[in-house]
């Protein structure tokens, strides 16, 4: 009976054991800060189409009409991007209101397999209505 050399067999399972470990830790950190910007991205698009539907034409106003300002509402919306500092679009048709924002966030973790930025994209819309008491 011969007896196997099993020298080195405890290193190769640690150097294993310890990627494994980085990479879990990796998905973690930067899974959950991909998930914030992604929210943080909606929830941006989401507020500057709200913003951006609040801009009345006034003369219509005056009349009881519930008329976007396209020109207002789009000005409204750049400037809070601005403000959130992200970039995005917008297009008005009619009273509804589009936004799309452009977000990136850093990796942290991820960056050792070659990962720099994630990026995410959102969109929301919003619509001038008139509510009636």
């Amino acid at each position: 009976m011969t007896r196997h050399d099993e020298r080195g067999s405890a290193t190769v399972w640690m150097v294993g054991v310890t990627v494994s470990a980085f990479s879990l830790v990796g998905l973690v950190l930067d899974g959950g800060a991909m998930l914030r910007a992604r929210s943080d991205a909606f929830a941006i698009a989401g507020s500057a189409a709200r913003v951006g539907a609040q801009q009345l034409d006034p003369d219509a106003a005056v009349e009881g009409l519930t008329v976007l300002d396209p020109i207002a509402a789009e000005r409204a919306v750049e400037d809070y991007l601005a403000v959130s500092g992200v970039t995005g679009t917008v297009v008005v048709v009619d009273d509804a209101i589009t936004v799309t924002v452009s977000s990136e966030t850093e990796l942290q973790m991820l960056r050792l397999v070659g990962g720099d930025t994630a990026s995410f994209e959102a969109s929301a819309t919003a619509e001038a209505v008139k509510v009636e008491p």
